[in-house]
């Protein structure tokens, strides 16, 4: 028998050693360009959910401020005093004389702001199941009605509002708590 030999000539193949080099070089790009993508988009994820709850959380602040601005502290809700602060209920008399309150409910294992345009007869949420208020006070200067004890007293009732708030997404699982506050008065003046 005679033996058969390859000659080859002109080298322009791949070894396997070449090809199992470079499948390993590819794979390990793909693998670290597929890792980058998914890590952009979980932060993307967790920035937006970011984003909304802050836009939630200043939200609410804005329809109490606005409430605030536009009416009067009832301080009859009160009974005439403020005997402490800070509140956990902000009661407001509109200029249409509507009594609104604003409260943190706990509901479901989170806290929700809730308004009452009806005197505390039914409530409705303002913060979206988003958002947990984990606190919400309201410190209210000056302790009694300064319109209604001394008439030549230059106080304006003002409120301080302060809320505490964290995202209840999965996104938003490991984020920050974010405080935010306001000072707001009251533009009626009755003198």
């Amino acid at each position: 028998m005679r033996k058969i030999k390859f000659i080859i000539k002109n080298k322009k193949g791949f070894t396997l050693a070449e090809i199992l080099v470079a499948m390993a070089v590819f794979t390990t790009s793909v693998t670290s360009i597929a890792n980058i993508f998914m890590f952009a988009n979980r932060t993307q994820r967790k920035t937006q959910a970011g984003l909304e709850s802050q836009t939630d959380a200043r939200f609410a602040m804005e329809v109490m401020a606005q409430q605030v601005r536009r009416g009067n502290i009832d301080y009859a809700y009160y009974g005439g005093a403020i005997a402490a602060n800070p509140q956990t209920v902000l009661a407001v008399i509109d200029n249409n004389n509507n009594h609104i309150q604003f409260r943190r409910q706990a509901a479901a294992g989170q806290g929700i702001i809730q308004i009452s345009q009806d005197n505390g007869v039914t409530w409705a949420d303002i913060t979206p199941p988003e958002i947990s208020v984990s606190t919400l006070a309201f410190y209210i200067s000056p302790a009694t009605d300064p319109f209604a004890l001394v008439p030549a007293a230059n106080q304006q009732p003002l409120v301080t509002i302060a809320l505490t708030t964290t995202n209840t997404t999965t996104e938003g699982a490991s984020m920050q708590p974010m405080f935010i506050q306001t000072t707001v008065s009251s533009r009626q003046y009755l003198r």
